[in-house]
């Protein structure tokens, strides 16, 4: 069986919709040669992270060739569906990463499939002292460190345009009121703009609802909770959204972030990693959690992004490498670099100490938002629920799924998801 689940999750890392895949193959001899007395060792860095915070690698990265001369880090980016297509080759092959960059949510497949190592082993237990403990917890699995964390949140937020919303709305029923009367007359498109695409976009409204995914994430066998009054009630929701045009028919995340740049929404729901780009394009933006609906608040899940380490990872001086490596780019100022990009709370304990962190209050907005978010089930089981719930909500904004069977259409898919992963 242990077999079977780790060749299936291999199979199912093809199909993440979220999240940076972290490859394993015989890798170590490929990236280290020897000259003279000194090796030369080449880590495969490959990241998720959007366009800001890769010029921010880059600049680490190239800080820290040059204090380790020796040692070469090959950064690779990868949008989801590149992710999709080369992730099973590179794992099976010698192409795969030495460390990945991502959110803590593949840490359960990741496991599964024995593609990952416990990353103390790798930096040591005693350089864990030097992190936020909630951070920390967020990125284990069965109880072992599997991840260095080096931000905190990725939790969505409701973010308006001031020119248009001098005041935040309280509710949503008063967002949809406000979205209605721009649009008649005539200063915005639309309303509201968001990644229709991908469901963790719109699962804080399942919360409001009352719904969740599993009946316990704690359990050796979660069971999905998708056949519920609470799904058809969001997926009623997010269509009547769709129809009164308060959303566009259809929007992917660069659809979302374009309307808003360009002044033709008022409202947006995204992460802070949106935040740079929104202050590039001139948009005098607030910060709110997500208002509540018919009195409920939605509940975005939380997550930690960080560090993880491939499994193929043995030999003794691409280890020291890779602990070189992972020390530097999570410093206090490696942090603080990192943050003026992704905008999120950084896990150095000295870096969140710091006055740029203390001091902003695009960061102190999200400790509100953070507070009703749940945190993101890093069990592999969670991937059946992305798969099952990304169809059904294109379905029945498409008009080809009726919200009423929306849920135990979901709730088969994800069972058997499920069962296809050996659980």
């Amino acid at each position: 069986m242990k077999n079977t689940k780790r060749v299936v999750a291999l199979a199912c890392t093809v199909i993440l919709a979220a999240g940076v895949l972290a490859g394993c193959g015989k890798k170590d001899d490929a990236s280290t040669t020897t000259t003279g007395d000194s090796k030369k060792v080449t880590i495969n860095f490959w990241e998720q992270d959007d366009a800001n915070a890769q010029k921010t690698l880059d600049g680490l990265i190239k800080d820290f060739q040059d204090k380790n001369p020796n040692i070469t880090v090959k950064r690779t980016h990868y949008e989801t569906e590149d992710l999709r297509k080369n992730y099973t080759s590179a794992s099976l092959g010698t192409t795969g990463p030495d460390v990945v960059l991502g959110p803590n949510d593949n840490i359960g497949v990741f496991v599964t499939g024995s593609l990952i190592q416990p990353v103390d082993e790798v930096i040591g237990a005693d350089a864990l002292k030097n992190y936020d403990s909630k951070a920390l917890e967020a990125a284990k699995y069965q109880g072992k460190q599997y991840m260095l964390p080096d931000r905190n949140g990725n939790e969505l937020l409701l973010m308006y345009n001031k020119k248009l919303v001098p005041t935040a709305p309280k509710t949503f029923e008063e967002l949809i009121e406000t979205s209605k009367k721009l649009q008649a007359d005539k200063k915005v498109q639309y309303g509201l703009v968001f990644n229709e695409v991908e469901p963790f976009f719109s699962i804080p409204f399942l919360a409001a609802f009352g719904g969740s995914s599993f009946d316990d994430v704690n359990s050796k066998t979660p069971k999905p909770t998708l056949n519920t009054q609470a799904v058809k009630d969001w997926m009623t929701f997010l269509l009547k959204l769709k129809t009164d045009g308060i959303i566009p028919k259809e929007a992917d995340g660069t659809v979302a972030d374009s309307l808003f740049k360009d002044g033709k929404v008022a409202f947006v729901i995204n992460g802070p990693w949106g935040f740079a780009d929104y202050q590039k394009a001139g948009i005098d933006f607030g910060i709110m959690p997500i208002p509540t609906v018919n009195g409920k608040s939605p509940a975005p899940l939380s997550a930690v992004k960080g560090y993880t380490v491939s499994a193929s990872v043995k030999d003794k001086d691409k280890k020291d490498a890779v602990k070189k490596f992972l020390e530097f780019v999570n410093t206090k100022e490696a942090q603080l670099k990192m943050v003026d990009a992704h905008k999120q709370i950084p896990t150095n304990l000295e870096a969140m100490k710091d006055d740029k962190i203390t001091k902003d209050p695009l960061i102190l907005g999200q400790k509100d938002a953070l507070d009703k978010a749940v945190p993101m089930p890093i069990i592999p089981q969670m991937r059946a629920i992305w798969d099952a719930m990304k169809p059904v909500q294109q379905e029945v904004l498409s008009g080809k799924t009726k919200p009423e069977d929306s849920a135990a259409k979901m709730q088969k898919t994800a069972e058997d998801g499920i069962k296809a992963l050996g659980f």
